[in-house]
């Protein structure tokens, strides 16, 4: 278990026991020194402040907000953190796996071979084999030690490469010629995935710069016309400028939108895989928001300027 970072945390009964069981599977793999209840207690105390100080502050909508995107760090941190390490996992896989077949032809036997991995400097990936070195110490089969470590990673390529070197040493073949050749479909692989992103750049590119430039710049200038009408009007009370002003809510709304969809396509485009755009939408829609933000405000000064 995590060592005891806050005083005072949330009773666990109020979370329920699946979604905490989850979260420490989370933390864990993700290399977060948290225990599940003092992960949920940290960012819902930070929601419930910044709902506060919000609310008294801006308004009640702006805290809500706040409190809203605590809920997505929340949840978001750990999921982006064990994604980076699947991603670091992967990248060095092939290297280690090509390292693994040098030591078993010079005579080590696995266990030692895992254990030479486990102390060079592969990042995540040593310190996973290190973490089953510790298992097998513990009396647990090399096996599940291996099955484990691809389940934890969450990655089918490594659960695949793990099933490939059981089935290799169950078969009683040359582990090294296995190993070998799980390592140049490691490199196949991530061959491919470069070439993908290479290739879909040019969409991603338009998405981001639809997304986070142009239909922000555009709703900006749109939510800056009731302000730039009374500028120009001059206190002219023909013009219902409280009407136009109630647009901005549904102009943020479509802002942030747009972002989120755009951040969806970008995971379709990129990995052939919705969930794996959904770390990309939070930040694009606050971005965008942010463009939006500073279009609207700085519109009436300009136009101030040269009136």
């Amino acid at each position: 278990m995590a060592e005891r970072r806050l005083r005072f945390t949330i009773p666990p009964r109020l979370i329920p026991r699946k979604m905490l069981i989850n979260m420490e599977l989370d933390l864990a793999n993700g290399a977060i020194p948290f225990s599940a209840i003092e992960w949920f207690s940290l960012w819902l105390y930070i929601g419930f402040l910044g709902f506060a100080l919000l609310s008294v502050l801006l308004n009640p909508i702006y805290g809500l907000a706040a409190f809203i995107g605590s809920l997505v760090l929340l949840f978001g941190i750990p999921k982006m953190r064990v994604n980076k390490r699947r991603n670091e996992i992967e990248e060095v896989m092939a290297d280690a796996l090509h390292q693994m077949a040098v030591s078993v032809r010079t005579g080590l036997v696995l266990e030692a071979v895992i254990q030479e991995i486990a102390n060079s400097d592969y990042g995540a990936l040593s310190e996973e084999f290190e973490r089953i070195l510790m298992e097998i110490k513990k009396g647990r089969p090399l096996k599940e030690a291996l099955l484990a470590f691809g389940k934890r990673t969450g990655s089918k390529n490594l659960q695949r490469v793990m099933s490939l070197v059981i089935e290799g040493i169950e078969a009683g073949g040359p582990i090294a010629d296995v190993l070998d050749e799980v390592s140049d479909n490691m490199r196949a692989i991530k061959m491919i995935q470069r070439e993908r992103k290479t290739a879909t750049s040019q969409q991603i590119s338009f998405l981001a710069m639809a997304s986070l430039m142009a239909g922000p710049f555009v709703m900006g200038v749109v939510g800056a016309l009731p302000n730039i009408m009374a500028l120009v009007a001059g206190g002219m009370s023909d013009i219902p400028l409280q009407e136009i002003a109630s647009v901005g809510t549904a102009l943020k709304f479509y802002v942030f939108a747009q972002a989120f969809a755009a951040g969806i396509m970008m995971g379709v485009v990129m990995y052939g895989d919705i969930r794996k755009g959904l770390k990309f939408t939070i930040p694009l829609g606050v971005i965008a928001l942010v463009v939006f933000f500073i279009v609207q405000k700085i519109m009436p000064i300009m136009v101030k300027t040269f009136i």
